[in-house]
């Protein structure tokens, strides 16, 4: 029966045939000043456009603004269309790369004419009623909007902890670079979450300021319960290629989710419980993950 109920559930991340619920991506690359951060932002938006394409299969759920389409008119009516097309099953995943701005009271993500204002940007957010969010914001003084951007079932990264953090940041780079890294995939199952994607860039932040002998100017900052459950990118191992290795792959997500769930209620339970559950489910995630080898050795 349990494998029953597996075959027919899918990781509301990752979705086959078997349920109703899709994965979004926005993608916006904002206004960079100058020559060197237009390129960078450029590439960065396309490098998470090919990402997120790869995850899906195809571009149809995959939103691109850059350039001087990233326009606050653009993004406005991007997140009024998500707002539109999902549902609370299903999930969405914002980047915002570029620069932001705080004068002490409003945070701005500065975009090619108007900039739209953290007020604004929440109150869009908010009407998007897909209950799994992940917000990225990897742009100068981002922290500025912990507080506010924050939410039920919303996990929001930025790579500053607060407004006062205004030199240009790096955060924006190594979180690219974390969605088709295999170092990035800390468990080794092929897909990248967005605890593992945070981790591997807020590292690979600290990493290259100290090995440059330099004061961080930036320090990345997660909040939110979700981020281990927010499978935000598929590595090519993890694509599947045939009918029974996507069912196989959708057990081993279900274990993933089962394993994080266990985890966030480790303090409700009793040790010997709580250990007994997790080694029954990394038991089952290994059955699974030989059978998936053995499926991959044989194509």
């Amino acid at each position: 029966m349990r494998m029953l109920a597996r075959s027919l559930i899918v990781s509301t991340a990752f979705l086959g045939p078997f349920v109703h619920a899709e994965l979004y991506y926005l993608i916006v690359g904002g206004l960079g000043g100058q020559v060197k951060y237009e390129e960078r932002f450029a590439a960065q938006t396309e490098a998470l456009a090919d990402a997120a394409r790869r995850t899906l299969g195809d571009d149809s759920r995959v939103a691109v603004l850059s350039g001087d389409g990233a326009s606050r008119d653009a993004l406005t009516a991007e997140l009024t269309r998500l707002a539109e097309v999902t549902t609370a099953a299903d999930s969405v995943a914002i980047f915002l790369l570029g620069h932001g701005s705080y004068d002490g009271e409003v945070y701005k993500f500065n975009l090619p004419g108007p900039d739209i204002d953290g007020e604004a940007f929440v109150q869009l957010l908010a009407a998007i009623p897909a209950k799994k969010q992940l917000v990225v914001n990897t742009t100068s003084a981002s922290g500025a909007v912990l507080e506010d951007w924050s939410g039920d079932g919303r996990t929001l990264i930025t790579a500053t902890k607060s407004g006062g953090e205004r030199i240009a940041t790096r955060f924006g780079e190594h979180w690219t670079a974390a969605l088709s890294s295999d170092e990035a995939d800390a468990n080794k199952d092929g897909v990248i979450n967005a605890q593992e994607a945070f981790d591997f860039a807020a590292r690979k932040v600290s990493d290259s300021y100290e090995n440059a002998g330099k004061l961080a100017t930036e320090h990345p900052q997660l909040v939110g319960d979700g981020a281990g459950s927010f499978n935000v990118a598929l590595l090519e191992a993890r694509i599947a290629t045939t009918a029974e290795l996507e069912s196989l792959l959708g057990e081993l997500a279900v274990l993933d989710e089962e394993i994080e769930q266990l985890r966030s209620r480790r303090n409700e339970m009793d040790d010997d419980v709580y250990l007994s559950e997790l080694q029954n489910v990394l038991v089952e995630l290994a059955l699974v993950q030989r059978e998936i080898d053995a499926v991959r050795s044989s194509e």
